[in-house]
């Protein structure tokens, strides 16, 4: 059966290419989409992990994409922080995000935020001694070339590169958090508090006592960031199932199309096929043989198009993340199989269903 199949599918080489493309757009759509969703929120709760403390504290309506919010919480609450018991220490950070170059920028009061980070490393320069100056991580000083003394233009104003640090740690761009709540018109507001708990206290003791003190207050644990980001983030769900419906509708439409204009074609070879002894369930068997061929082929096709795509994006931006898990893979073939199966059933039934007088005289 195997060599009728592949015999069936030389027979109309276009058809079935352009079959295998439409289920490879499918996979790479797919793919490529997700990754740099799941990427960039990953990508976030990790750098923001990296800024050390155990707990974030935002204002009640506040969103973990810190894009969306704006400084309303006063710097003076680090004191009323810290004095709570289990705590160690407390940082004001105000977040602001570039929309030119599609970035955040922390604001950071540098004495508090070394007591509560422990993962800033530098690979050139130091942390910044003067307002007018600024540190980068590693991919954007490689993205934009960059070294310390450089000039870099951020908010309309001129900065310039104190230190470069290892990627991994809050925003791409730190500035004076003075500086930043003067060019956002924020004077002593930060977007949030990092805090660190004591050594040897449990986090959910430092916790609890937190919220009893701030129970007006989003507080979020770092270390379950992630999670929570993929939960509460806007539309994601409703991003990945549309983005998985898509990709099963296209593998279903293609080649019920193409199952179902090769049936009609082969009307004739069908009937001289039955009128041999071939079984219904035989019938329906070589249909779906030559549709999971095509699938399998669109799924390996649609792998290599989702990695020159993937190439092509971090070449035109290296600071994107694209984070393609193996689940997703999986995910994005079985959909490309299902859709492919389920468009090939009623072409393959009707086929097995063909009285072999009439296909015979079929013209």
């Amino acid at each position: 059966m195997l060599k009728l199949v592949f015999s069936n599918l030389l027979q109309r080489p276009t058809r079935t290419c352009i079959s295998i493309l439409a289920v490879a757009l499918g996979v790479a759509l797919l793919l490529v989409s997700l990754g740099l969703s799941y990427g960039q929120l990953a990508d976030t709760a990790e750098r923001t992990k990296g800024m050390g403390g155990d707990f974030i504290l935002q204002p009640s309506d506040a969103s973990l994409l810190f894009a969306l919010n704006s400084g309303s919480l006063p710097v003076k609450l680090q004191g009323v922080i810290e004095k709570v018991e289990g705590i160690s220490a407390a940082t004001p950070v105000l977040a602001k995000f570039l929309g030119d170059k599609f970035h955040l920028v922390f604001g950071i009061d540098k004495k508090s935020f070394l007591r509560v980070n422990s993962n800033l490393r530098f690979v050139d320069g130091e942390i910044f001694q003067v307002p007018q100056q600024a540190i980068v991580d590693t991919v954007y000083a490689k993205q934009w070339k960059l070294g310390v003394g450089d000039q870099l233009e951020l908010l309309g104003h001129e900065f310039t590169v104190a230190g470069i640090f290892r990627a991994g740690t809050g925003a791409r761009v730190f500035l004076p958090l003075a500086t930043m709540q003067e060019l956002n018109g924020t004077p002593g507001k930060a977007t949030m508090f990092f805090v660190r708990a004591k050594e040897g206290t449990l986090l959910e003791s430092a916790l609890a006592s937190l919220k009893e003190t701030f129970n007006n207050y989003k507080i979020t644990e770092s270390a379950a960031l992630q999670e929570i980001m993929m939960d509460t983030t806007p539309v994601f769900k409703q991003f990945v199932t549309a983005m998985v419906i898509i990709s099963a509708v296209i593998s279903f439409l293609i080649v019920l199309l193409a199952m179902y204009s090769t049936i009609i074609e082969r009307t004739r070879e069908i009937g001289i096929l039955k009128s041999l002894g071939a079984s219904k369930s035989y019938i329906i068997q070589l249909i779906l043989k030559e549709s999971l061929l095509i699938c399998a082929a669109g799924i390996a096709l649609g792998f290599l198009l989702t990695f020159i795509a993937i190439q092509l994006i971090l070449a035109a931006f290296p600071a994107l993340p694209v984070i393609i898990t193996g689940f997703w893979r999986v995910a994005a073939a079985v959909m490309a199989l299902l859709g492919g199966t389920l468009g090939a059933l009623y072409p393959a039934v009707k086929a097995a269903q063909m009285d072999p007088v009439k296909a015979l005289g079929y013209e």
